[in-house]
């Protein structure tokens, strides 16, 4: 069962020690709820459950407010005879005031039998109305004319505590419901979920209400059968239309945002619930914007390569308005961009102090927010960044799609910015594109400023002018209310102990490549074995095959860092941890950065040629590459000369004639064979005749393969081709056709001689 408590929500619950003692509730914590002790004002934390199952049990019971003005029908202190007052609402100031003071003669009752001794308490219906008898002349005597019923009597003695009678405890609630509670904890347990399902994604679309209504009712008529049969109590739920209030009651922002974004953009988004704080660093917003300057890009010699507009990633504390980051960069919006902005929000200002000195609220403007709030875009920080918030009590919150509204202080900001530093310096765009050319403007080519000097200028604008000028909106200065804010002592400033890890996660990112000798970059090579094999282990049954590279590299992230390059961290996606593999040199694993390893490296080179002549090493290369190349080619003749005696023995003995012996009784036989003109005469060939067969295939060679209509067209032909061939060796009788038809037969002429000598004879 979930309970929903509000903040002094009071609780009469039986102590231990006896008696009954109130209970607040303060705050949730994990599973248990904390409570403060009405006699102590000590926190007593109670089990989730356990307290739903005692208010269940009716153990523990709901207590009104001790403000009567809350409890009271305002209409009761309202005057029923005053003039143009409606025939409506005089009927409810008269209805009100019954109730008052029908209140107050219950209340009268109670107080006096309060007073009575226990002994003298009967608390039957006979008892309570010999007590209202006994009391009917004193309350006639203050005005109470009419006398209350027993069991009217009985209800409010339980509805109020002895010896603390208060007024409002006996105002009777009858005709007034309080909508949407019950207590029965699956009733409680199935709303929450029907309210959960009506606000979600949905897949392909959200659920529709009427069905989310029609499952919860018929889950509840299920129950309730099934308690019935177990011979339990009988469930209470609502109905339909009940359900459906309930759930349209617990609507909120980030409920509608998952079903419906663009509608609760609509509906919420003009209205910032952070827009407001009441100390420094409680809130603060993070956006990026593209300047209207234009900014020269020089090169080496000082000549301009090019010109863009630069980007401004600016962090601003709610409260004061100041800024705690300022990072401009050619580079646009980024992870990479939105963390340079964190770190220097999250550090002090060192670089301010020793240019500008110690100017109070203007350069100590630095710490570690309670609540950040990101625009909704891809280059904002990912689950990393938001662990590392929450491990540093940070509360992260992402503004609506498209809702300039929801970061409007810093957006507004940004206008500040391009007003006092960008529209009046050397390439600025003071006015909108389309307004540019109607003016024959030419900002681009009037830039001047490069982006280390348009920096050093927004900072002097910063220090000097924005953080000691006064805001309209706040009507005070910016610097003044962050220094006294910051140095009173019951606020002070937050400022973050985990610098390491943000340093983490901060770094630069990079596409490197991994194997079992560790990673290579800047010439340096980051590697620890055991570190390394466990990576791998880990990562590479996790790699498809084709992206492992050449000799099982594997692609990864690295996290490198431009200040120190004793080591990098990967990152491992498979176990979702940081893996820091250490500079396998020595020497470069203290702490220095990649520009003094660097100029390290460069000595050491120029060591080496001190030590070594050039020119000689040169030499000595030189001769030992000749005498290698010497012995590679003379191996090459060798081979040269064994391979031409190979193929001089083999034209040898394909030149060679084949020669016969004949010895006495051999003999040659000689003949030829005339075709007939139908050319399906039998030959009488010998069978110890000698004959070649023909060893290449019937089959005309086929060209190059072109495409796949070609290679259709040749599988086509070769189709036809073969049908024909079944179709002439089929076996067809003599003297007929395949189609049945008769044909006359030429006879074989199986020996010429009698055949010549038959047709002599038919002639004569």
């Amino acid at each position: 069962m979930t309970l929903k408590l509000a903040r002094g929500d009071c609780y009469r619950i039986p102590h231990e020690s006896g008696g009954t003692r109130d209970y607040t509730f303060a705050k949730k914590a994990g599973k248990n709820l904390i409570f403060a002790d009405g006699t102590t004002l000590r926190p007593v934390p109670f089990d989730e459950k356990s307290f739903a199952k005692m208010i269940s049990d009716k153990v523990a019971v709901r207590q009104l407010s001790s403000n009567w003005l809350d409890r009271i029908d305002i209409h009761a202190l309202m005057d029923p005879t005053l003039e143009d007052t409606p025939k409506e609402t005089r009927k409810k100031i008269q209805k009100a005031q019954e109730a008052a003071a029908e209140a107050a003669r219950n209340r009268f009752y109670a107080v006096e039998w309060d007073k009575l001794p226990e002994d003298d308490k009967s608390r039957s219906m006979n008892g309570y109305n010999d007590f209202i008898n006994k009391n009917y002349a004193a309350a006639l005597r203050l005005g109470y004319v009419d006398k209350p019923s027993y069991s009217a009597f009985r209800r409010a003695l339980e509805k109020s505590t002895p010896h603390k009678r208060e007024l409002v405890d006996f105002i009777s609630k009858r005709g007034k419901h309080n909508k949407w509670e019950w207590n029965d904890p699956w009733v409680v347990e199935k709303l929450d979920e029907a309210v959960e399902e009506f606000y979600s994604e949905g897949v392909p679309r959200p659920p529709d209400l009427q069905d989310v209504v029609v499952k919860f009712l018929g889950q509840a008529i299920l129950e309730d059968r099934e308690r019935a049969a177990r011979g339990e109590e009988k469930l209470r739920y609502p109905k339909r239309t009940a359900v459906e209030n309930y759930i349209r009651g617990q609507e909120t922002r980030e409920r509608l945002a998952k079903r419906d974004p663009k509608k609760a953009q609509k509906i919420y988004g003009g209205q910032e619930a952070g827009a407001t704080a009441e100390f420094p660093l409680q809130r603060v917003q993070v956006d990026q914007t593209q300047l209207d300057t234009w900014i020269n890009i020089y090169d080496e010699d000082g000549n301009i390569e090019d010109k863009k507009r630069p980007w401004l990633v600016s962090i601003i504390d709610v409260f004061s308005r100041s800024i705690l980051a300022a990072i401009l960069t050619f580079e646009p919006p980024s992870t990479y961009t939105v963390q340079l902005a964190l770190k220097q929000m999250l550090r002090p200002k060192t670089f301010l102090i020793e240019r500008f000195g110690n100017k109070r609220g203007a350069t100590d403007v630095s710490g570690q927010p309670k609540e950040i709030t990101f625009d909704n875009g891809v280059e904002n920080p990912g689950l990393s960044m938001r662990l590392l918030f929450a491990d540093a009590s940070v509360d992260m919150e992402i503004a609506p799609i498209e809702t300039p509204q929801a970061k409007g202080i810093v957006e507004r900001g940004f206008k500040t910015y391009n007003q006092g530093v960008w529209h009046n310096a050397p390439g600025g765009i003071p006015y909108k594109p389309h307004a540019i050319p109607d003016r024959r403007l030419k900002p681009q080519e009037k830039a001047e400023w490069a982006l280390e000097y348009a920096t050093g200028v927004m900072w002097f604008w910063i220090v000097n002018v924005y953080q000691l000028k006064r805001n309209r909106t706040l009507e005070a200065i910016p610097g003044r209310l962050w220094h006294q804010k910051v140095t009173d002592p019951m606020v002070g400033r937050s400022v973050s102990k985990r610098l390491d890890l943000v340093d983490i996660i901060c770094g630069t990112r990079l596409r490197l490549k991994i194997d079992g000798s560790g990673v290579q970059h800047e010439g340096h090579v980051f590697h620890h074995p055991k570190v390394t094999e466990d990576f791998l282990k880990a990562t590479l049954p996790e790699e498809k095959r084709h992206s492992r590279g050449k000799r099982g590299k594997v692609e990864i992230e690295a996290i490198v860092y431009p200040h120190d390059c004793s080591h990098i961290y990967v990152v491992d996606h498979v176990l979702n941890r940081y893996v820091r593999l250490p500079n396998s040199k020595p020497r470069f694993a203290h702490g220095l950065t990649w520009a003094d390893a660097k100029l390290i490296k460069a000595s050491d080179r120029r060591l080496d040629k001190h030590f070594v002549n050039e020119e000689e090493l040169i030499l000595a290369k030189y001769e030992f590459l000749k005498m290698r190349d010497g012995a590679r080619a003379a191996a090459r003749a060798e081979r040269a000369i064994l391979q031409a005696k190979k193929r001089a023995k083999r034209a040898a003995q394909d030149e060679e004639l084949v020669m016969f012996t004949l010895v006495d009784g051999d003999y040659v036989e000689t003949g030829s064979i005339e075709p007939t003109v139908r050319g399906d005469a039998r030959y009488d060939v010998p069978q110890e005749m000698a004959a070649v067969v023909r060893k290449s295939s019937l089959i005309a060679h086929k060209d190059q393969p072109r495409n796949a209509a070609k290679a259709r067209e040749t599988r086509k032909t070769n189709d036809l081709i073969k049908q024909l061939r079944e179709s002439a060796t089929s076996v067809v009788p003599e003297g007929t056709t395949s189609s049945g038809d008769t044909f006359p037969t030429i006879p074989a002429i199986e020996n010429p001689s009698s055949f010549l000598e038959a047709l002599a004879d038919d002639l004569d």
